[in-house]
């Protein structure tokens, strides 16, 4: 770009200079004074090189809105266009009562929900202490039975123990009986064989006291018979009376043992049904705390809607502006769709448009002079905040935008919309030596100017260039200061 602007200056300034020196004489002096009044000339100087872009703008806000209601009514209250403000003030309100209401109504179901669901925690709560009394019962009730169960198998085994010890006793007792009665019994008949011999022998007529004593034994066999016979049935009657006596116990013992078996039984699945029911309560109390806290969130989302109906119907201020522009007057009916009011901020930046060509050189953060058309006499300054990634296209002209914050101290007075200008530093030098940037020209990719010597006679001379601004250019090797150069004959 340099190049082409180099080259642009360069041809001017040969045809400028052809056409002088076409009405030159040939034969002129070629004396030193003679040749530097003819020849457009300048001395290296010393000092700084600043080159800048300018461009034109505009006092903007640092923030704008415009306000939109969801909600309609009446106003009740609006700024009108140009009112100043500070943040938080009211800017706009509609009439809100019907809100009002809403939000009572849903603080209410909220209270409700809260209601639910602190009582289904109970209920939950209640049903785990159901849950854990129920299985410490099951617990104790298995155990209950299991030691019924066996307490009745023990009396089981006692009852058929002592059945059998009773029936061997009796059988025992039996069995004495019988032997203790034969023994009886066979002495009395020997006693009563013994009488009759004894009276056989005597003759029964010649001795009465034997024929007594046969009769009497007699009778005592007769008795000892009958007696022991008795005791014999007695004995029997005993034995067949405990054997009945004992089974019935055994029988008994019997079933208070399956009795216990089913009772266990019956027990186990009580408590399990119990256990069961305990745990299908916690379920259905913990789905219900799951429900009322859903019922509470869903609550608390009208409330939350019915709050944003009621934000929707009045309007604060962000910061410290002023009101562009009111849609509304006071006591009209308000309907969304349509902007109820704009504000802007009234921290002020300046908005300008640059040219393509000079984007590529400004950066966020430079420094920029800032002069406005009300302050023409006085100038402050300002940085670069932001540069817009988006063109614009006026009239063919390509350019970005780009925003100044201006300082906050040692600024004047800024009002929306002002005219202003700026002129941002985008590179230079300082205290190096420099010659008008028309005085250069390059030839095979390398830099001279035409260095005048004492006798007038000019000389090519490569030079090594560095910053330049749209006038000078710097000489960084080459020259030295005070030496005289002129536009070159080429």
């Amino acid at each position: 770009m340099r190049i082409k602007i180099i080259k642009k200056i360069f041809l001017l300034t040969i045809i400028i200079t052809i056409i002088a020196v076409a009405s030159i004489s040939l034969s002129a002096c070629k004396a030193f004074g003679d040749t530097a009044g003819l020849l457009e000339t300048f001395e290296v100087t010393r000092g700084d090189i600043i080159q800048t872009v300018s461009a034109s703008g505009y006092v903007d806000s640092a923030a704008s809105h415009s306000y939109f209601l969801p909600a309609s009514g009446k106003v009740t209250f609006t700024l009108d266009e140009g009112d100043l403000f500070g943040k938080g003030d009211l800017l706009f309100e509609v009439d809100s009562s019907r809100q009002a209401l809403l939000v009572a109504q849903a603080e209410e179901n909220i209270n409700i929900s809260r209601e639910a669901l602190e009582l289904a925690r109970i209920n939950y709560q209640q049903a785990l202490d159901a849950n854990h009394i129920a299985v410490q019962l099951a617990g104790l009730n298995e155990d209950l039975a299991e030691q019924a169960t066996q307490s009745a198998y023990s009396s089981l085994g006692s009852a058929n123990e002592l059945a059998n010890d009773s029936v061997k006793s009796a059988s025992t007792a039996l069995q004495n009986t019988r032997s203790v009665s034969s023994l009886l019994i066979e002495s009395a008949r020997v006693a009563w064989v013994g009488a009759k011999e004894v009276l056989t022998a005597l003759g029964v007529a010649g001795n009465p006291t034997a024929q007594a004593n046969a009769n009497n034994a007699l009778a005592n066999y007769e008795t000892v018979k009958a007696q022991q016979q008795a005791n014999i049935d007695s004995a029997e009657g005993t034995y067949e009376t405990t054997k009945e006596q004992n089974q019935s116990s055994v029988n008994s013992a019997q079933s208070a043992y399956e009795q216990s078996l089913l009772n266990q039984s019956s027990t186990s699945w009580t408590n399990l049904s119990s256990t069961q029911s305990a745990e299908a309560q916690i379920a259905i109390t913990a789905k219900n705390i799951s429900q009322a806290e859903t019922q509470l969130r869903l609550s608390e989302i009208s409330l939350e809607l019915v709050k944003l109906d009621t934000d929707n119907s009045i309007i604060y201020a962000p910061y410290d502006g002023i009101v562009l522009s009111s849609g509304y007057s006071l006591g009209e009916y308000a309907s969304p769709g349509m902007a109820a009011i704009s504000v802007v901020s009234s921290d002020f930046v300046i908005k300008a448009e640059v040219n393509e060509t000079d984007i590529a050189s400004l950066k966020t953060g430079q420094e920029a002079v800032i002069r406005l058309d009300a302050y023409y006499d006085s100038e402050f300054y300002g940085k670069i905040t932001r540069i817009s990634p988006i063109s614009g296209n006026i009239g063919g002209v390509v350019s970005f935008e780009i925003t100044v914050e201006p300082e906050k101290e040692n600024s004047p007075e800024l009002l929306y919309g002002m005219s202003a200008s700026l002129d941002i530093t985008t590179s230079g030098a300082k205290n190096v030596l420099y010659v008008p940037i028309q005085y250069i020209y390059e030839e095979d990719s390398r830099t001279y100017v035409d260095l005048l010597n004492e006798d007038g006679t000019t000389e090519r001379k490569e030079v090594t260039t560095g910053a330049f601004s749209y006038d000078y250019i710097e000489i960084k090797s080459g020259l030295a200061e005070g030496d005289t150069v002129s536009v070159s004959s080429v």
